[in-house]
């Protein structure tokens, strides 16, 4: 059973070839392509040098890669077949810094200043990069980025637009007639003056432009500062139970608490084709093919497991976390097709039904409130959404959500103009718009995370809350937000207790065609890279393999350990092995010294 990655595998969409399709710009129509030159060469050696250097002690977010080719990093990236360019790149950073999201936009100009460091986009990803420092309020940082932009390119036509720059920033760090906020890290914020002005300097051309900028500005994206009251969890998650009797699974419970665990995350949802809890009681001599695990009146109920593992697990001394699906929640809803997610098919061109609930509708959300209502009725210590929480680039489409879309945007989500097609086999090119109807998406999905939370704390105030990611957010955001509209910079900006990525290493080395070798290095960089996103190591919960997902057989714990080396070389991360087996050594988790998170 495969429980841990929801539908279609990503492998298959890296097999079409991803484009962003620009607006007419090119590497001539950017103001601050200085002309080529000696000199020129030797300034943007110089930025790419002092970025190397200077940008990790300013940007906590960022760590640069070693150096390598485009096309190195690109397959390090998990992109196998993908036009990438620094106008690409200039464009995708330009449109995170107008849309508000301004750490996303100083990552995504630092990369192209370092994969593309002959490009004569450099200038100008240098000074967005330090006006990207000084609309999230790091004015140490904005005025050291506009004064190497001035040192570096004193010829560029953007040199006004730097100085003015450093005019405002010395309005904020020494103006006394400006207020500051100062905050546990250092830094300063004046989000009001902020974003008045932002909106002086990048004035909407549109009225979806406008209202990007409205939506973002009213919860504007900030550095995380590692303050939490989470604590390190050593978790097994558990699709389900082999033994037969309650008596059985007790001691087995007390078992993972002897060895070290102080956490059981249990499956409450049953998907067609998943395997049943053997401790089910068929009713009737049958059992619905879907269903939950727990009493309630809005889906069908398999048995009501849930309850006996509370108590078995607490009275272990186990915490138990209930791990249910959200879309595809459909449960008893399956001939609802007013209710159901709509995808457009780009070989028939056409909307077709998707798998699962649209989120969009609000009779959906509510369903899923009562759902989770029902489930919060026990005494959960926590919720793990399943990895169903995404919608893919050709999901998202329907009645209510263009209208929705077309209220805020002005313009419907129409496929023609999302996706620009190449032909039958040739994949599609995504147009500007697209990028703004992926972030869209994954803010709805977090909303729709957020009133699943409330109704869980009604009943149950202390619950915490994991989100599951897939490790494209971390190793590769972008495509992240495109193929799946997960974005981990705004789910930290959400306040989940937990981040759970999918270090699955034999999934990642099928899916990237990787040895095992430089897959345990990109899951060590990987985990680095969560923490200095979220801050605070031990609400990065690092989940591994234990079993191959293809084959079915079981990984030695030696393998285990050796990605787990990897994974602990951020000391504090909490960790889960992925799914339960009844024969592996939970207790050699805690032997392997590497592992803080665990001592």
């Amino acid at each position: 059973m495969k429980e841990y990655r929801c539908g279609r595998s990503v492998r298959a969409l890296r097999a079409q070839p991803l484009k962003r399709v620009g607006q007419g710009m090119s590497l001539g129509s950017v103001k601050s392509a200085a002309p080529f030159s000696s000199g020129y060469f030797m300034s943007v050696l110089l930025c790419a040098l002092l970025l190397t250097v200077t940008y990790p002690l300013f940007c906590p977010g960022f760590a640069l890669a070693a150096p390598s080719s485009n096309a190195a990093f690109l397959r390090a990236s998990g992109v196998t077949e993908v036009n990438f360019t620094d106008t690409g790149q200039y464009r995708y950073a330009t449109f995170l810094l107008e849309s508000g999201d301004y750490r996303g936009a100083a990552l995504e100009f630092a990369h192209l200043i370092e994969h593309f460091p002959l490009s004569p986009l450099v200038g100008s990803a240098q000074l967005g990069m330090a006006r990207s420092h000084f609309y999230s309020g790091r004015y140490g940082e904005a005025q050291t980025g506009a004064t190497l932009f001035l040192k570096n390119f004193p010829d560029s036509p953007e040199k006004m637009s730097a100085v003015e720059l450093l005019n405002s920033v010395e309005l904020f760090l020494y103006s006394p007639n400006v207020k500051h906020t100062v905050r546990a890290a250092g830094q300063d914020r004046n989000f009001s003056e902020i974003e008045r002005l932002k909106r002086q300097k990048y004035k909407p051309d549109s009225k979806k432009e406008s209202t990007v900028l409205k939506r973002r500005s009213e919860t504007p994206v900030t550095p995380v500062i590692a303050i939490s009251t989470a604590s390190t969890m050593k978790v097994v998650q558990i699709p389900l139970f082999f033994e037969s009797d309650y008596g059985k699974i007790a001691k087995e419970m007390e078992r993972l608490k002897a060895s070290g665990l102080d956490t059981v995350i249990v499956r409450v949802f049953h998907n067609r084709g998943d395997r049943y809890y053997a401790v089910t009681d068929p009713q009737g001599g049958a059992r619905p093919e879907t269903g939950v695990y727990f009493e309630t009146d809005h889906a069908p109920v398999i048995d009501d497991v849930l309850g006996p593992l509370v108590k078995l697990a607490h009275g272990s001394g186990l915490r138990i976390y209930a791990w249910m699906t959200t879309r595809y929640a459909d449960y008893g809803l399956e001939g609802r097709d007013d209710l159901a997610c709509r995808a457009y098919d780009l070989n028939r061109r056409k909307t077709v039904r998707c798998k699962g609930l649209d989120l969009f509708n609000d009779e959906a959300v509510k369903h899923l409130e009562a759902l989770y209502s029902d489930m919060a009725g026990y005494a959960i210590d926590g919720v793990l959404f399943q990895d169903d929480l995404v919608l893919r680039q050709t999901e998202g489409f329907g009645k209510r959500a263009d209208t929705l879309f077309e209220a805020e945007f002005g313009e419907p989500p129409a496929p023609e103009a999302l996706y620009v097609s190449k032909g039958i086999g040739g994949g599609v090119d995504y147009t500007p718009l697209f990028w703004s109807w992926a972030q869209w998406k994954n803010t709805r999905l977090l909303d729709v995370a957020d009133r699943l939370k409330s109704v869980v704390r009604e009943k149950r105030p202390e619950a915490r809350f994991v989100i599951n990611l897939m490790y494209e957010s971390v190793t590769n955001p972008e495509y992240a937000l495109a193929w799946l509209s997960q974005d981990l910079v705004e789910a930290v900006d959400r306040g989940f207790d937990y981040y759970s990525i999918m270090a699955y290493h034999r999934q990642m080395e099928s899916e990237l065609n990787k040895r095992p070798i430089a897959v345990r290095g990109l899951i060590s960089k990987m985990v680095k890279d969560a923490v200095r996103t979220v801050g605070d190591p031990s609400k990065v919960l690092v989940k591994l393999q234990i079993v191959d997902w293809e084959s079915g057989d079981k990984i030695g714990t030696d393998e285990v350990l050796d990605v787990l080396k990897e994974a602990s070389m951020s000391s504090g991360v909490s960790l889960a092995v992925v799914p339960y087996r009844g024969d592996f050594p939970y207790s050699e988790l805690l032997t392997f010294k590497g592992v803080a998170g665990l001592d």
